[in-house]
């Protein structure tokens, strides 16, 4: 990762009213809208404008809103509505933790047990990001990257594990949707993946988690530099 890249283009969403209206259609429509940072952080969300922009009614709305704030994505407060949740500093370094710790234990899985064809995928994936480094393709890079983390907490096997880190990297999207490029860094994060990797061919589930930890602080420590030096996404 560069500065732990997070953030890969959202989707274009879809139509809530071509799902029938389904909550949780709408749920990925809202998501993306705040992924994608058409709705910022501390933004308020009006629902009567929300769900003429969205062409779905009212209640699964509602709904959809209560279900997003469990996810802490969301935040209701009193006299003031549903607005999108802001995330401090000291919130944004408590979710880089509970990253680190499911990346290591995820990694640890994979080394023991994972399919030969996921430890395929995932050399796949790295292989695109790659290639997108050496076309300077940043928007490529972080999805590609985004795309790497998902295929090693699915190699992982634990759906739980992957559920919580999505939470935690979507959390880190309320933080700060995209860390500085720094070029020169993406061969560190190349690296990076490529030691875990070859931990995971070998079966060494220590050395795994080891590397997967370290990448995860790494870009941490990558992110904090970017706002040392003043810099913005």
């Amino acid at each position: 990762m560069i500065a732990d890249p997070i953030h890969a283009p959202a989707p274009p969403a879809e139509s809530a009213s071509a799902k029938g209206g389904g909550v949780e259609a709408i749920m990925r429509q809202i998501e993306n809208l705040i992924l994608g940072g058409d709705a910022l952080p501390g933004e308020r969300l009006n629902e009567l404008a929300l769900s003429r922009q969205l062409n779905v009614s009212r209640a699964p709305l509602r709904e959809a809103v209560r279900r997003l704030e469990q996810m802490e994505l969301l935040e209701i407060v009193p006299n003031r509505g549903v607005l999108v949740r802001q995330v401090s500093m000291r919130d944004a370094l408590d979710l880089y933790d509970l990253r680190a710790a499911l990346f290591r234990g995820a990694a640890r899985l994979a080394a023991r047990r994972a399919l030969p064809e996921s430890v395929a995928h995932l050399h796949r994936v790295n292989d695109r990001m790659r290639q997108a480094a050496v076309a300077e393709d940043f928007a490529g890079y972080y999805a590609r990257n985004l795309d790497f983390h998902t295929a090693l907490m699915a190699a992982g096997g634990n759906a739980p594990m992957a559920q919580g880190y999505d939470r935690a990297v979507k959390g880190l999207h309320l933080f700060r949707k995209r860390s500085l490029v720094h070029p020169a860094q993406l061969d560190l994060s190349l690296q990076e993946h490529d030691d875990l990797l070859a931990a995971i061919a070998r079966h060494d589930a220590a050395a795994a988690g080891e590397a997967a930890e370290r990448h995860i602080m790494l870009g941490r420590d990558r992110m904090l530099d970017t706002l040392d030096t003043g810099a913005r996404p």
